[in-house]
């Protein structure tokens, strides 16, 4: 799971940022100030930052700077956020070493897009949504149970106390909060990590869903969203 650091001195906006990307299976440690994003960066060591521009205690271009000026934060990518469309903005953030910048005014799902590219890895076909409940998994005939963190029509992300390895095939099967039928389904495993010692955690890709499974689980992400 990618970490990323986000930083904006709204609150509020900061709270609706960090859940959207949350909800993309994403990490995200937020901090409101430009001096905890100069210290989380060396702590936390995520793979990307992500930070408003207008920082009362100072802007995020030269936040970026003194990011990159440093020698154990140097490698990691900043992209910079703002509310204005100011070319010259753009790039005295460049010039500090930012990797993007985005403008709030095109939206979230432009975060997301640029995100993506500077993390290099291909956007999601599909939302996914945060979620909590138990599931059975079935692996060679051997029963195993397991928790969903958040799923999507084409996916979801897994974890469980047992180890499989990437490109097992698991046989999921699960009950949803108002779908009257027990979702069944085969997954792949597609990636994999160690969260704690005796936990571990699955991104699993969907093979194979029947029709009404499909549809229960299409009406629950739609109620969830």
């Amino acid at each position: 799971m990618y970490k990323i650091l986000l930083a904006d001195d709204v609150k509020l906006t900061l709270a609706t940022e960090k859940a959207y990307l949350e909800g993309r299976n994403l990490k995200v440690f937020a901090t409101s100030t430009a001096a905890e994003v100069r210290e989380l960066t060396g702590v936390v060591q995520p793979d990307l930052v992500v930070l408003d521009y207008e920082m009362p205690d100072m802007d995020g271009a030269e936040v970026c700077r003194q990011i990159k000026e440093n020698t154990q934060t140097a490698h990691i990518p900043v992209l910079i956020l703002s509310v204005r469309d100011d070319d010259q903005i753009v790039r005295r953030c460049l010039e500090a070493g930012a990797a993007g910048f985005v403008r709030k005014t095109d939206g979230r799902e432009a975060l997301l897009e640029e995100v993506a590219r500077t993390l290099g890895v291909p956007r999601r076909r599909h939302v996914r949504v945060g979620c909590r409940f138990s599931v059975g998994i079935g692996d060679d005939g051997r029963l195993f149970t397991g928790a969903v963190e958040n799923i999507s029509q084409s996916g979801m992300f897994l974890t469980t106390d047992h180890r499989f390895s990437v490109g097992m095939a698991l046989r999921l099967r699960f009950d949803l909060p108002g779908v009257d039928k027990e979702i069944r389904l085969l997954g792949e495993v597609v990636r994999s990590e160690e969260l704690t010692g005796e936990s571990f955690g699955y991104g699993l890709q969907f093979l194979e869903i029947a029709g009404d499974a499909r549809d229960g689980l299409q009406q629950f992400l739609e109620n969830s969203l």
